[in-house]
């Protein structure tokens, strides 16, 4: 314990849906909470049976970790007046948590001496967060995730839009070819329970195959029907559903490419 960064807080908006002030331990080391209203950091030190209000900025110097948890559009000012707050900056750490804002939105704390980071958790993944930062910040708020059981992983410098990437490719844009699938056996009479169900399970088999390794091959009816067997099929649903077919097309073209880059020299954009 004696180890472990005191914990400040600096909140706006609603957080109940954090999860990071949902750490079972967050409380044991949880000091100053400071809000534009009193009486939200003292519903929230209710809430967390842990920490105390702050009424002023100053009141943070006795946290060595801050924690900012905040909408993204109340960031710059509020980072603006830390900044010009009376506080020890060259012993604090500032974290803003749950943002897709990057720590170079904490730029003026780090230019008054402060170590600045940025953490968000894993789409999907209770307790994993990815950070993004300099070194000092980041090994202190890990210290902390770490001792209230979450797992950190550190990315490089300037590629949180590539995980920002990871994101939407694996939680949005697969969603519309579930929903076309799920039309596509509604329309060929399967429904209800059964519907959802087929759904389901194609989707849980593509990531097993994913996790065997299978990343760069085709799956399901396009590797077990013959050639005969795909070019009927395709020309059915050219005559009597070509906007479907259209859709199709349209994905297998970038799944090709796709497959062909991966298979190639791996290449990073600047």
């Amino acid at each position: 314990m004696n180890k472990l960064p005191r914990i400040g807080l600096v909140v706006e908006g609603n957080v109940t849906r954090s999860s990071l002030l949902r750490l079972r331990r967050l409380p044991e080391v949880l000091g100053p909470i400071k809000a534009t209203l009193p009486r939200v950091a003292k519903r929230l030190s209710n809430f967390l049976h842990g920490g105390y209000v702050a009424h002023e900025y100053q009141e943070l110097e006795a946290a060595s970790l801050i924690l900012l948890r905040m909408p993204d559009s109340v960031v710059e000012d509020t980072v603006a007046q830390l900044a010009a707050a009376d506080l020890p900056f060259r012993r604090l750490a500032f974290v803003l948590c749950e943002s897709w804002l990057t720590s170079d939105s904490l730029l003026a704390l780090a230019q008054r001496g402060s170590s600045v980071a940025s953490v968000v958790a894993i789409p999907g993944r209770r307790n994993w967060y990815l950070a993004e930062g300099q070194v000092s910040a980041i090994r202190t708020v890990r210290s902390f995730l770490e001792y209230c059981e979450a797992t950190v992983l550190q990315i490089r410098p300037g590629s949180k839009a590539r995980c920002f990437a990871a994101g939407v490719s694996a939680g949005a844009l697969p969603m519309p070819l579930y929903l076309i699938a799920q039309q596509a056996l509604r329309e060929a009479g399967v429904t209800g329970n059964n519907l959802t169900t087929a759904v389901e399970e194609m989707a849980q088999a593509l990531l097993r195959e994913f996790s065997k390794g299978a990343r760069a091959t085709w799956g399901g009816p396009l590797a077990e029907a013959s050639d005969e067997a795909r070019e009927l099929h395709f020309k059915y649903l050219a005559l009597h559903d070509p906007e479907l077919k259209e859709t199709l097309d349209s994905y297998l073209n970038l799944a090709k490419e796709t497959f062909r880059r991966q298979r190639g020299p791996r290449r990073l954009a600047g």
